[in-house]
C-alpha cells in the first residue's frame, strides 16, 4: 500500500531526523553543518531546509522529541498514586538512566549543543519542574521533609547525567535515599 502524502513527510522528516542524529554524534552540533546531515540523509541541503529552519531546530527536535521529556511527561502522569515518592523519584531516575544509555548518541549532542543553549535550558528546565513539582506534592502531603524542591530536581538529573556521561556506575536508590533521609 502506498503512502499518503502526510506519511511519507513524517517518515521522510524521520530519517532527517536519524541522519542528524549520527552526524551530531559523530562531529558534534558544533563541528556538522548542514551540507552534512543533508549528504548524510541522501537529500539536498534545500529539502532539509524544508522541514527544519536550522541546525539548532534539529537538534532541539531530536532533544525533545527523542530525549527523555516525553518519556518523563508520561510517567509523571502515571505517578499520582499512594506508592512512595522515593520509590517514583527512583523509577524515574532509572528510567531516565537507561535512556540515557540506550540513546548514547542523544548525550552527545546535548554535551556538544554549545550553539543550541537557549532551547536546551528551556528542555531541562521543564524536566526539572515536573520532577521539582512532583517533589513539591509530596512534601505538601507530608510525606517528604520541606526542601527546595527545585535544587533537588537538579541535583538528582545532573547527577545521573554525568556519572553516565563519565561512564561511573550509580546506584540511584541509594542517591535518592540519601538525598531524602530523615534528619536526626
Amino acid at each position: 500500500m502506498a503512502r499518503t502524502r502526510s506519511e511519507q513527510a513524517a517518515w521522510r522528516r524521520e530519517q532527517l531526523l536519524d541522519a542528524a542524529l549520527r552526524v551530531f554524534a559523530d562531529k558534534g552540533v558544533d563541528g556538522a553543518t548542514v551540507k552534512d546531515v543533508a549528504q548524510a540523509a541522501g537529500v539536498t541541503p534545500g529539502l532539509l531546509y524544508r522541514y527544519f529552519d536550522s541546525k539548532e531546530a534539529m537538534v532541539e527536535t531530536l532533544l525533545s522529541e527523542r530525549g527523555f521529556l516525553p518519556r518523563l511527561r508520561e510517567l509523571r502522569a502515571e505517578h499520582h498514586d499512594a506508592r512512595p515518592a522515593t520509590e517514583v523519584l527512583t523509577e524515574l531516575l532509572e528510567a531516565f538512566d537507561r535512556l540515557l544509555t540506550e540513546h548514547a548518541e542523544l548525550m552527545v549532542v546535548f554535551f556538544s549543543a554549545t550553539q543550541a543553549r537557549a532551547p536546551l535550558a528551556t528542555l531541562v528546565g521543564e524536566g526539572q519542574r515536573l520532577i521539582g513539582d512532583f517533589l513539591t506534592e509530596r512534601v505538601a502531603a507530608g510525606e517528604l521533609r520541606a526542601h527546595d524542591t527545585a535544587t533537588a530536581a537538579r541535583t538528582l538529573f545532573a547527577t545521573v547525567a554525568v556519572n553516565r556521561r563519565m561512564g561511573t556506575p550509580i546506584d540511584i536508590a541509594a542517591l535518592v535515599g540519601l538525598l531524602f533521609a530523615e534528619e536526626g
